[in-house]
């Protein structure tokens, strides 16, 4: 796959998410189907929140040559969680969609050279960009899956 192929891909993200809720009855959101795992309501939230720390992470690879770079652990010690319950989700859908698209306009901007800037992070044996872009991109469809997850499979099998 090209770059290009993902960026399509990471752009679509948003319409399928808004697709995929619109077919769960919005009672559903917000229950808690296994105790210490999110809720429709904080998947789709949590994909909005964690976007904002992919901008910044693709900024500083623009800006910086072979940056380094914190785990993102939502709800841990090094990257307090919002309380993604309390979130409103129609303004998050909103903006999760207006964002991603500046986003990957600003990644159209990106050479090969910024694609190819590695970047330190303890997590990996080897970051970059367009590593990173690929991770957004499964990133994006894990959180989706598990909001079908919730609304589709029966008490037995979750």
């Amino acid at each position: 796959m090209t770059i290009d192929d993902k960026l399509r891909i990471m752009e679509s993200a948003p319409d399928i998410l808004l697709e995929l809720l619109h077919e769960i009855p919005a009672n559903l959101y917000k229950i808690i189907r296994k105790p210490g795992k999110w809720c429709i309501h904080e998947h789709a939230c949590h994909l909005y929140e964690s976007q904002l720390m992919m901008i910044e992470r693709f900024k500083t690879f623009k800006d910086v040559r072979n940056p380094s770079f914190t785990p993102y652990l939502p709800g841990s010690l090094q990257t307090p969680g919002s309380n993604l319950l309390v979130m409103d989700l129609h303004k998050s859908l909103e903006d999760f969609n207006t964002d991603r698209k500046e986003l990957v306009k600003y990644l159209t901007t990106f050479t090969a050279e910024d694609w190819g800037n590695e970047g330190i992070h303890p997590e990996y044996s080897i970051y970059t960009p367009a590593i990173f872009l690929r991770h957004i991109m499964m990133h994006d469809h894990l959180h989706m899956y598990r909001i079908e997850e919730l609304w589709l499979t029966t008490d037995d099998y979750l």
